[in-house]
């Protein structure tokens, strides 16, 4: 702060006075403004008890409690509860007429009190949580690929929540030559694995890129060990392809396998040779890779488990099912794949979904 005012206020003024007295002045405006309306309302009713009800005073109460820090929304509350007793003491009518009032207030005061934890504002947060959610979806943005090269992705949340479990990071080495993937899983749903996923997203694009494929996922993993994930884990599939040489190397920590389009046979195969364990659960696990070329019309597609998994039928059948969806697409041209699996895949809005596909031609 003594680099911003350095001529406005003394040392000790920038020590001991602002701390104390700007979270008081903070949104002063709005609460002055919210008090002459509850004085106003109050006022109005003591005259008119029967034209201007006690629940008149819910919006202002709303105003403070979704703009306003905790101090003021108890400055606004004791304000309108001091009224309350007098107005149940000196008018008729008895406790009862002010309980509505008293039951919302309570359920505002609470919403405003956990606000108060993360301190930030109704809007201000829900424009926070957007723009995470956002930022975790540009990590995972596929880059411009060299002519011949083409990539797709596709999501879905479990129920349309906001949030999602299944989440990829991509990177693309400076000379353009390399691109580096990876797609994860974070056991559970909704907006708890959402945030365990934002975690992980931010260790992941921390290292891909930035040191050798080989060490990304047991990074990732050592991270999770050590950020103590008592409550779930992790399942990632980490893929590192030259667009030159269309070579691929494949690493699975407990992630369904790759699957391999090879255009020569017409057939798709499973890149599931060698797999490590899911991420935090074993520390120091190794995690080999599988290898492959993608020649001109291959593919390569990597998914979530929401992709083939159903609780009425096995993995077996949702891997078939997927198969023959994208065998279906092969005459008519890729484009367009994930989305359809993404769409129709097995787990349905009971989980997460996710899809990538990677081809050449």
């Amino acid at each position: 702060m003594s680099a911003i005012l350095p001529n406005r206020f003394p040392a000790w003024a920038e020590r001991r006075w602002l701390p104390r007295t700007l979270p008081v002045l903070e949104g002063l405006p709005l609460l002055v403004l919210v008090l002459t309306a509850v004085v106003v309302i109050t006022s109005a009713h003591h005259v008119w008890p029967t034209a201007v009800p006690l629940v008149a005073l819910v919006p202002p109460c709303l105003v403070a409690t979704m703009l306003c820090p905790i101090r003021q929304v108890r400055v606004v509350f004791a304000l309108v509860l001091a009224y309350i007793v007098f107005a149940a003491v000196a008018m008729p009518g008895g406790p009862a007429r002010e309980l509505p009032l008293l039951v919302s207030m309570g359920l505002m005061y609470a919403l405003a009190d956990s606000r108060s934890h993360h301190g930030a504002a109704a809007f201000a947060g829900n424009r926070m949580l957007g723009d995470l959610r956002t930022r975790l979806l540009k990590m995972g943005d596929i880059p411009t690929l060299p002519r011949g090269w083409h990539a797709e992705r596709s999501f879905a949340t479990a129920h349309g929540n906001a949030f999602a479990g299944d989440f990829n990071v991509t990177s693309r080495s400076r000379c353009g030559r390399t691109l580096e993937m990876v797609l994860a899983d974070v056991s559970g749903k909704g907006q708890e694995a959402g945030t365990r996923a934002l975690v992980l997203a931010g260790a992941i694009g921390g290292v891909i890129g930035s040191t050798d494929p080989e060490r990304v996922l047991p990074m990732a993993n050592d991270f999770l060990d050590r950020d103590g994930w008592d409550e779930g884990f992790a399942t990632a599939v980490h893929l590192c392809l030259d667009m030159t040489t269309g070579e691929v190397s494949v690493a699975s920590a407990g992630h369904p396998p790759a699957m391999h389009y090879d255009a020569g046979c017409g057939r798709w195969s499973a890149l599931d040779e060698v797999r490590g364990p899911a991420l935090g659960l074993i520390p120091g696990a190794a995690y080999p890779r599988s290898r492959t070329v993608l020649q001109r019309g291959d593919a390569l597609l990597v998914y979530t488990d929401g992709i083939i998994e159903s609780r009425a039928r096995d993995l077996d059948d949702g891997i078939d099912w997927m198969l023959g969806e994208a065998e279906a697409r092969v005459s008519q041209g890729f484009s367009g794949l994930v989305k359809r699996l993404v769409a129709g895949g097995r787990a349905g809005d009971d989980d997460d979904r996710a899809a990538v596909l990677i081809w050449r031609d």
